[in-house]
């Protein structure tokens, strides 16, 4: 094989494999698990913003539907549908911070609707610890806050349990107490559930993390 075309095959693998390299770190970087920043438009530093929305679920009193929350992106897009309310469907409704207390969020929050963000991490596992703040050993903080769901009362459907910012925002103009889909602060109550280490009556914490 000649001297030149050789040398022209060399530099063509070179390059080849550097666009391979280039195309493994970008997937590498982009290829981390989403979560949900409940209470937030933002993400932390080290994520990626995928969108931003609002917190919707299930009405309060009304059976049915589906008992998750999801984050609603701000520009829905419509396909087929037919316009008015049609009986059967499932429901869904803005979701209001319910907060009685100044504690563990400050009540100028009550009955304010509540905004989302949905992130991606740059790690490939993220995971909600319930009663913590921290995350354990080789675990990265995305963020923490409060546990927030459904009232315990038998008059009410239940609710996934969600990890709320600590900081909490509110979606601009949405503080007219509908009191459609609502959560409240989750607190601890003694019995099955092992005192010490919780306290009966003490609002439990969360934390998202991420490896």
């Amino acid at each position: 094989m000649p001297g030149c075309i050789k040398e022209h095959l060399i530099k063509e693998i070179e390059r080849n494999l550097k666009d391979l390299q280039s195309m493994h770190v970008h997937n590498v970087e982009n290829s981390g698990e989403t979560y949900i920043r409940w209470g937030k438009t933002s993400c932390p530093k080290e994520s990626n913003l995928v969108y931003k929305g609002y917190a919707a679920g299930k009405h309060y009193n009304m059976g049915g539907s589906g008992s998750n929350l999801l984050c609603l992106p701000k520009n829905p897009e419509w396909k087929d549908y037919k316009e008015g309310e049609n009986a059967d469907t499932g429901k869904l409704y803005g979701i209001e911070y319910e907060i009685g207390y100044n504690k563990p969020y400050p009540n100028t929050f009550h009955d304010k609707d509540m905004p989302c963000a949905v992130c991606q991490s740059k790690r490939s596992t993220v995971l909600m610890v319930p009663g913590k703040v921290t995350c354990h050993n080789g675990w990265h903080k995305e963020f923490f806050g409060y546990l927030m769901s459904q009232a315990g009362k038998n008059s009410r459907t239940p609710s996934e349990y969600i990890c709320v910012d600590e900081k909490l925002e509110s979606v601009p103009g949405g503080d007219s107490s509908r009191n459609d889909g609502v959560v409240y602060p989750v607190e601890a109550v003694c019995g099955s559930l092992k005192c010490p280490p919780y306290v009966s009556g003490r609002e439990l914490t969360c934390v998202v993390c991420s490896m």
